[in-house]
């Protein structure tokens, strides 16, 4: 089970999540996620746990607590979702905004760049 981890002090390493959650069983991997481009911690990350059972028990002990000096968020990783631009339809798209103030936005910006484009 995979989880995901938000609200990390900036200091925090890999090796720091790594050893909370061993508390409530095997860990397969711990990740701390970085900026690229300044190589400092987003302030979350995730934790593999291949037993649903020591997972669900760490997410209940952990979530809310302090861990250095940060209150933490502790839930079930949900899959990131990926986009393919090759297959993105911006008409069903447009469609599924129709008379909102997203459409509105949408159809502005693509007349800006489009006379930025000129």
């Amino acid at each position: 089970m995979n989880l995901f981890i938000a609200q990390l002090n900036q200091t925090t390493t890999s090796q720091d999540l790594q050893k909370l959650f061993a508390h409530y069983g095997y860990v397969t991997s711990s990740k701390i996620i970085y900026d690229r481009f300044t190589g400092r911690s987003k302030g979350y990350g995730f934790v593999e746990m291949p037993k649903a059972e020591e997972a669900a028990e760490a997410i209940t002990e952990l979530n809310g607590t302090s861990f250095q000096q940060s209150i933490i968020l502790v839930k079930d990783s949900q899959p990131k979702h990926l986009w393919d631009p090759e297959n993105f339809n911006q008409s069903s798209t447009a469609q599924n905004l129709t008379g909102s103030p997203q459409q509105e936005y949408v159809q502005n910006r693509s007349t800006d760049l489009n006379q930025l484009r000129r």
